[in-house]
C-alpha cells in the first residue's frame, strides 16, 4: 500500500454505494451466532484482545493481547482527542492501527486515517494492517459479510463502504485519525507537521476521534507545542471540563511497561542508585535490574529513550545539537541556580541583532573568576534605540562593563544614513566592543568552552532551551546533517551566547605549538580578558 491519496467525488460515491448495499443486506443468524455476537463480538475490547494478528518484538506472529499501557489508554481515558507522550515501544501505534481497522470492519461507511513518520513507516503500518485482515478468522468475515474490495494508494476499502487510509488526508473527511511519532515528523519534516495541523486535523469532524502519540524530540516543534497547550489547559480547567476541541494529555512512563524488567540479577551502579532514590515510586527488583542494565547500556541517553516524567522526556537530547555534551554536563551539575545580580561586579552585555526575527540580549558577570549568566531579554521589530532604553531600564545601569556586538552592528541603516553602532553611540554608550568576524566553528567552540564553566540563572529559559535545542540543519535528501545551523529562536539565543563567549575571550587562538589540553583564555591574575580591558 502506498501513501494515501485524496479521494475524488467518484471514490466517495462508490463507497457510499457499497455502504448502502451492505446496510440493505438481509442476514439470518443461528442462535449460537446471536449469543456469540451478544456476549463477545459486540465488545470492542474483546475484539482487540482476540481477533487481530500481529508480529511481536521477536518477530513471532500472535494474536494481539493488549498490554497495560494499551489497556490504560483505551479504558481510563475516554476523551475523543488524546495526545500521548510515551517512552519507546509501548505499542500505541499498533493499538490504534487495530482500533481503526476494527472500526472500519464493524461500522459501515467508516473512514479512518493513520499518519506515520516517513514512507518506510507508512509501508510497515500498511503491512501490519494487511496482516490483521489476512489472518482474521474467515468465519468472522463470513459472519459480517465482509470482503476487501480494493487495496491501493487510496486505502483499504471494504465491502461495507469503510476505508482505512495510511498517508495524507487534506480534503478527506475522517471519522478517526491517528498520528504516529508527531515529534519526529515535526523535527525532520516541519512542513508536513504544518500540513497535518491545517489539513488532517481539520478533516476530522468535531466530536470524532483524533489520537496523537510520540516520543519527545526536544522542547520545540508542533508536538511539544500541542503537549504544552494540552497540559496547560487540563491543569487550568480540569480533565472533566475539556471541550471537544481540546486534547487530553496522557503520559506513559517506562515504569508502566511490563517489558522493562530483567529477572536476572544485575549490579546497581552509582547512577542507577541515585536515579532510584529520586523516584517517587517503589521499583520491583526486576525493574531495578533492568534499570541498571539499561543505564549501563545507554548512559546519558537513558532518559531520552525511557523517561519517567514528561519533564525528563522533553529534556532529552536533540539529534545534531551543537551543545549535546555541554547540556548533559550542565544538567548533571549544580550550575543551574538562582544567580542574583551582584552590584560589586560589572555586567557584560551581548547582542544578537535580529532583522526579521528576534533580537536577543544576554547579561553576565564574572564573580570570583566564575562567569554567571544572570539575565536575558528578547524582542523583535524594534530599532537599536529601543534596546538602548531596555539597557537603561535595568538595575545594572551605571555598572555596565563591555557591551558586545557582532560585526554586523556596522551595517548602515539607509533610512537614517547612520550605522546602528553610530545610532547606539549617540544614545550615550561608549563602552562598546565590536567583535571581529570569527569562523562559525570557532564561535561554536567558544560557546562550548563558555557553557562548561558558566553558572546559569534558573529563569534564563530561552538560553537554557537554546543550549538544549540549537542544532545543525538536516538534509532530508542526503540523510545527513549539514555544517550550517537551523535558524530559529534557539539560534538567536545561541548566537548571543556565542558572542558573549567570544567577547569574554573564549575562542580558539591559533598557536604554532600543538595544544595538549583545553586552552583557557581568562587571565584572572590581572583581571583582563584576552587583551580586552574590563
Amino acid at each position: 500500500m502506498l501513501s494515501a491519496q485524496n479521494e475524488t467525488p467518484a471514490d466517495i460515491a462508490v463507497r457510499d454505494k457499497l455502504t448502502k448495499e451492505y446496510n440493505e443486506l438481509e442476514r439470518s443468524f443461528t442462535q449460537e451466532q446471536i449469543e456469540f455476537i451478544d456476549t463477545k463480538l459486540s465488545s470492542k475490547l474483546w475484539r482487540l484482545n482476540s481477533l487481530y494478528t500481529i508480529r511481536d518484538k521477536n518477530g513471532t506472529m500472535r494474536i494481539l493481547n493488549l498490554n497495560s499501557s494499551q489497556t490504560k489508554v483505551l479504558t481510563q481515558y475516554k476523551h475523543n482527542k488524546k495526545i500521548i507522550l510515551k517512552s519507546r515501544q509501548q505499542g500505541i501505534s499498533t493499538l490504534f492501527l487495530a482500533y481503526y481497522l476494527d472500526s472500519c470492519l464493524f461500522i459501515p461507511g467508516y473512514s479512518a486515517g493513520i499518519q506515520s513518520y516517513g514512507q518506510d513507516e507508512a509501508d510497515k503500518l500498511a503491512k501490519r494492517a494487511e496482516l490483521m485482515w489476512d489472518e482474521l478468522d474467515q468465519d468472522i468475515k463470513d459472519l459480517l459479510g465482509l470482503k476487501l474490495v480494493s487495496n491501493n494508494s487510496k486505502g483499504m476499502t471494504f465491502s461495507n463502504g469503510s476505508v482505512l487510509k495510511i498517508g495524507n488526508f487534506r480534503g478527506d473527511t475522517l471519522q478517526g485519525l491517528h498520528v504516529s511519532e508527531l515529534g519526529k515528523i515535526a523535527k525532520r519534516y516541519p512542513e508536513k507537521a504544518k500540513e497535518l495541523k491545517t489539513g488532517a486535523f481539520q478533516a476530522v469532524s468535531t466530536g470524532n476521534k483524533i489520537t496523537i502519540e510520540s516520543t519527545a524530540e526536544g522542547q520545540t516543534g508542533l508536538f511539544f507545542e500541542m503537549w504544552q497547550t494540552a497540559t496547560t489547559r487540563a491543569d487550568a480547567i480540569g480533565i472533566n471540563s475539556l471541550t471537544s476541541l481540546d486534547f487530553q494529555p496522557i503520559f506513559l512512563s517506562w515504569l508502566e511497561d511490563p517489558d522493562c524488567q530483567l529477572f536476572e540479577d544485575y549490579p546497581q551502579t552509582e547512577d542507577s542508585l541515585k536515579y532510584i532514590d529520586n523516584l517517587e515510586v517503589e521499583l520491583t527488583q526486576p525493574q531495578k535490574n533492568w534499570l541498571a542494565a539499561k543505564m549501563t547500556e545507554l548512559g546519558d541517553d537513558f532518559d531520552q529513550e525511557y523517561p519517567s516524567t514528561p519533564e525528563k522526556a522533553f529534556a532529552q537530547q536533540v539529534d545534531g545539537m551543537y551543545f549535546r555534551k555541554q547540556y548533559q554536563r550542565l544538567t548533571k551539575s549544580d550550575r543551574i541556580q538562582k544567580a542574583k545580580y551582584n552590584p560589586k561586579y560589572p555586567v557584560y552585555v551581548s547582542f544578537d541583532l535580529g532583522l526579521n526575527d528576534e533580537t536577543v540580549v544576554l547579561f553576565s558577570q564574572l564573580i570570583d573568576q566564575q562567569p554567571y549568566l544572570i539575565d536575558e531579554y528578547a524582542n523583535k521589530d524594534e530599532g537599536i534605540i529601543f534596546y538602548s532604553d531596555i539597557l537603561k531600564s535595568k538595575p545594572y545601569i551605571g555598572n555596565y562593563g563591555k557591551i558586545i556586538f557582532p560585526h554586523d552592528i556596522n551595517v548602515r541603516d539607509y533610512s537614517t544614513g547612520r550605522t546602528r553602532l553610530e545610532t547606539f553611540q549617540r544614545e550615550g554608550w561608549s563602552n562598546i566592543l565590536v567583535l571581529p568576524k570569527l569562523s562559525f566553528q570557532d564561535s561554536i567552540e567558544a560557546a562550548r568552552q563558555f557553557i562548561d564553566i558558566s553558572i546559569f540563572d534558573t529563569e534564563l529559559t530561552g538560553t537554557l532551551l537554546a543550549i538544549q535545542n540549537y542544532r545543525k540543519k538536516y538534509d532530508r535528501t542526503l540523510g545527513v546533517f549539514l555544517s550550517t545551523d537551523v535558524h530559529d529562536i534557539h539560534s538567536n539565543y545561541a548566537a548571543a551566547l556565542r558572542y558573549m563567549a567570544q567577547g569574554l575571550g573564549y575562542y580558539k587562538v591559533k598557536h604554532s605549538r600543538k595544544k595538549t589540553e583545553r586552552e583557557k583564555y581568562i587571565d584572572y591574575k590581572n583581571n583582563s580578558i584576552s587583551g580586552y580591558a574590563i
